[in-house]
């Protein structure tokens, strides 16, 4: 019948506006379209008189499930808290006389039923006026004839509109009320679409848009390191919507999707979908997705509840492994989310709300009302809700047992009002600040008065311009810059999008019953099972710890992969960002991202979290340490061997004219000595921390103190073979102490001079040395085997010492010297041949190395020292009578020297023994002598 009357219209009014036309057929078209829609007969609304009429839409009833019914059960939070909050705005307002200088504001407030294209066909009301005329000269019949009109009215167009609730309504509605520039604020839809202003041009709201809840959501997984979750959202553009908006914030902060469910709008689909949820969301493991995200219609989450439970047999006490971070859709007091087994599936999930506040005169308003009462009886559907929820009936009759209504009045015990309570009344309050703006702005002057002539005059009209409100001047110069304090005392104002302030309180549901879930004394004071948990607010969040279900340390998981230990990196799945497995970095390399290691430079080595490299020489330099067990081995051995070499040189000082020690060769015995002490002292340079002066001293004094030990060494056995190799009576030159003592020094100072001259080449310092990745050694500035050249020489002496050591082996026995050289000279080649395997083997540890040749320079040191020196100290001081001149054997056998005709004197008799002599006798038939003790311990 409506479409006839907008047709006929159309008929008898041939000529329009181009603009005017346009609407008209756009109305047409969506009028054509709502026939399909089986509507009530009655029409569920309410009309509130007054001077200029605000519009409401709230879904009193919820959708029917029931195809041929447009309305389902009433709805008393979401459907008629919203209304009484209306009515008790605008009574609020209208009681403030000053306010709008007299005017009052009516309303006419629609039942959505939570449809939207029943919505649409009961938001016509607000238009019919503007659609109709009542000009009668506006209209001309078929027949040329003028129409008969019954009575003209007084238009009343409807200023603005609160609502609606649910964003696909607010869709519809929007898209009807812009072609006649209507503005309209919603207290509850959050479609992010809706903040678009080139769609919704007259579309405000005292809430903020979804972006802002996925950006909450997103923030709370971020906060308890949840990167893989699960998507539920429902097939409507709320549902679509949201979740879009939740995987775009998600993608920023590297939060996968393991699962997108689509729930349907048809109850076979639906069911199938929650089947399909369920089947896919049981983590078997430690890790997956344990979190899902609802952005579902309130109608949908009990259904989603009950086949959760079912499909995972839920039971009390059992441990969680489905956890709901819900949105703002998720209502707190519906009582089907939490009955049966609801309760279970629906324990410790996490709830946005939005931020609001319980408004106390609203609550004592809601208390007041009750059967009889002119606010009862003017709201038809506070009768309805009174026969479902106290299963009463009205006007029984006196002799009737059936429970009578008008007898029952409410109780405050466990009245919770809607959560959108606030905003419904902010909504109210924003319009109304925004028609007193505009009148003051174009009525300045208009009032109406309220004193005792106005009781018996006519009926004043408003003036023209609020009576034919432009909704266009109305939202873009005064709708959107109201700003005035709310109900509950916060600042309020829109943003340049028409949005609300974004700010949300997040709930987690812990029942009381249910003994598992963590909770205060505080929440066992609360009569909700509903505990706040933390508040975000522009970016902002903040979390209660204390008042979370699990512990601090057993936060649940919602992973694809466990984090990798520290020196491991990711090596993602199939390119999944948050599915990977680890694979360990080397030990010299650090992670410049989660997925790369990069070696850090030479010398440097990572930290501890593996983030960067720091400068080994700075905290971990290496060199010998006097306390270490490679520092004091060597030292104790110098020590002792020091001690020692003191000790023999105490001795030699004492004793110095016995035989023995002259028979040793005073001169160079006191330079082996000398030289073993310089060895020795060798090992303290070497344990030193090195520097300009120890390099120097360690390139010149180790080559040195060899070269004067061999070289002594070597003239000693060469005189020897010398002397024992002469076939003539001449005397060998060069067998003098002095000639030995010159000889030994040139042969030293060849190297010497070969140490300074490198020395002047190569000026000493000390330099960096890398033996492996992790270790920083500080060094002499030349390399090991530069200083093995430089020993190149003082390895020569020892070959001649120990050649010639060999060929004197088969000299007279008594001539025993030079076979405890050729021992000390075999051992010292022992000695060297393996520690030059052993440097070279273990070419990655200075410490042993180091050692080792502190090591090996002491024992060549003590070699020397006990094969040539210990057999006369043991004469010396154990075998005193062998250390003694024989005067009376030395003149006879002067004397059988001088007298003997057959034999020439040579040099030969003053080495002789006394068996060597006897047996030359009997050769010469003559008696032989006894030889000097001189010649004994050569």
């Amino acid at each position: 019948m409506l479409y006839l009357h907008i047709t006929s219209r159309l008929i008898m009014k041939p000529k329009q506006p181009p603009l005017t036309r346009h609407m008209f057929s756009v109305l047409a078209l969506a009028t054509q379209i709502l026939t399909n829609v089986n509507v009530a007969a009655q029409v569920r609304q309410i009309r509130i008189p007054g001077d200029i009429l605000i519009g409401g839409v709230f879904p009193v009833h919820s959708k029917s499930l029931n195809g041929d019914e447009p309305c389902g059960e009433i709805a008393e939070t979401r459907g008629v808290h919203r209304v009484e909050a209306m009515l008790y705005a605008l009574d609020q307002i209208n009681s403030q006389n000053d306010f709008l200088r007299g005017y009052k504001l009516g309303a006419l407030i629609l039942d959505s039923c939570s449809n939207p294209a029943y919505a649409l066909n009961q938001s016509l009301d607000f238009v019919r006026d503007m659609i109709g005329s009542s000009e009668a000269s506006d209209y001309v019949c078929l027949d040329g004839s003028d129409p008969n009109v019954k009575k003209q009215s007084q238009k009343k167009n409807v200023a603005a509109v609160v609502g609606g609730s649910y964003s696909s309504v607010s869709v519809q509605l929007a898209n009807l009320l812009r072609l006649f520039r209507i503005a309209q604020v919603s207290p509850a839809s959050t479609n992010a679409d809706l903040s678009d202003k080139n769609r919704f041009e007259y579309f405000a709201r005292t809430v903020p848009s979804d972006d802002y809840q996925a950006m909450a959501m997103v923030e709370i997984a971020v906060r308890f390191k949840w990167s893989y979750v699960s998507l539920v959202y429902s097939a409507d553009e709320y549902g679509e919507l949201g979740a879009d908006a939740f995987k775009k914030e998600a993608r920023k902060k590297g939060i996968c999707i393991a699962l997108e469910e689509r729930i349907q709008n048809k109850k076979e689909s639906f069911t199938e979908s929650v089947n399909n949820l369920v089947q896919k969301l049981q983590p078997e493991k430690n890790v997956g997705a344990t979190v899902v995200v609802l952005f579902v219609g309130t109608e949908y989450i009990p259904d989603i509840l009950r086949h959760t439970a079912e499909r995972m047999k839920l039971t009390a006490g059992a441990k969680k492994r489905i956890i709901w971070l819900a949105s703002e859709s998720w209502d707190r007091n519906n009582d089907k989310y939490t009955a049966g087994d609801n309760r279970l599936a629906a324990q410790g999930a996490i709830v946005l709300m939005l931020a609001s506040q319980k408004v106390p005169s609203f609550e004592e308003y809601f208390m007041s009302l009750h059967p009889g009462t002119e606010k009862f009886e003017r709201n038809k559907w506070l009768r309805e809700l009174w026969q479902v929820k106290y299963n009463c009936v009205f006007d029984a009759l006196p002799e009737s047992k059936a429970h009578r209504c008008e007898d029952i009045k409410q109780s405050n015990e466990g009245f919770n009002a809607d959560d959108k309570v606030q905003f419904v009344i902010d909504a109210v309050y924003a319009i109304a600040h925004g028609l007193q703006a505009m009148k003051n702005a174009v009525c300045p002057d208009d009032a109406i008065e309220n004193h005792w002539i106005s009781r018996y005059s006519k009926q004043p009209e408003i003036c023209h311009a609020m009576q034919n409100i432009d909704g266009s001047d109305f939202y873009q110069n005064y709708l959107l810059k109201v700003s005035f304090n709310d109900v509950v005392g916060k600042p309020f104002h829109f943003s340049p999008q028409g949005d609300g302030p974004a700010s949300y309180t997040i709930l987690t549901y812990k029942p009381k019953t249910l003994s598992k879930i963590r909770r205060t004394a505080e929440d066992e004071g609360s009569q909700s099972d509903y505990v706040e948990i933390g508040h975000w607010s522009e970016n902002n969040l903040t979390i209660y710890e204390e008042q979370l279900w699990w512990e601090a340390d057993h936060t649940p998981v919602s992973v694809c992969s466990m984090p990798c230990k520290i020196g491991f990196r990711k090596q993602l799945i199939k390119d999944e960002q948050c599915c990977w497995a680890c694979s360990k970095c080397e030990d010299y390399e650090y992670l410049i991202n989660e997925t790369h290691c990069v070696a850090c430079e030479q010398g440097w080595w990572p930290t501890k979290d593996r983030k960067g490299c720091f400068d080994l020489s700075l905290s971990q330099l290496k060199y010998m340490r006097w306390r270490s067990m490679y520092s004091l081995v060597p030292t104790i051995l110098a020590v002792f061997g020091i001690i020692a070499t003191l000790s023999v040189i105490v001795v030699y000082v004492i004793y110095n004219e016995t035989p023995v020690v002259k028979a040793s060769g005073r001169e160079l015995s006191y330079i082996l000595l000398i030289s073993m002490i310089m060895c020795y002292c060798m090992t303290f340079v070497l344990l030193s921390k090195p520097s300009a002066l120890i390099c120097a001293i360690k390139r010149t004094g180790i080559g040195f103190a060899f070269s004067c030990l061999y070289a002594a060494m070597f003239v000693k056995t060469n005189r020897i073979f010398r002397i024992f190799s002469t076939r003539t009576a001449q005397r060998p030159r060069f067998i003098s102490p002095i000639s030995q003592v010159v000889m030994t020094s040139m042969l030293a100072g060849v190297q010497l001079i070969g140490s300074l001259i490198w020395l002047f080449v190569v000026p000493p310092g000390w330099r960096h040395h890398y033996p492996t990745r992790d270790q920083v050694v500080l060094t002499c500035n030349v390399p090991d085997h530069h200083f093995l050249y430089s020993l190149a020489y003082d390895g020569g002496l020892i070959v001649l010492c120990t050649i010639y050591a060999v060929k004197t082996r088969k000299v007279p026995e008594n001539f025993n010297e030079t076979k405890f050289i050729g021992f000390s000279m075999y051992t010292t080649c022992v000695v060297w041949l393996s520690w030059i395997f052993f440097f070279f083997g273990t070419g990655s540890d200075f410490q042993i190395q180091t050692s080792s040749l502190c090591i090996s320079i002491s024992m060549s040191a003590n070699v020397a020292l006990a094969c040539i020196f210990s057999p006369k100290l043991w004469i010396i001081l154990f075998e005193k009578h062998k250390n003694v001149r024989k005067q009376e054997g030395e003149s006879m056998l002067n004397k059988r020297l001088c007298a003997n005709s057959i034999d020439e004197p040579n040099q030969y008799t003053a080495l002789l023994s006394d068996s060597t002599r006897r047996r030359s006798s009997r050769k010469t038939s003559q008696p032989t002598s006894t030889s000097s003790a001189q010649d004994t311990f050569l």
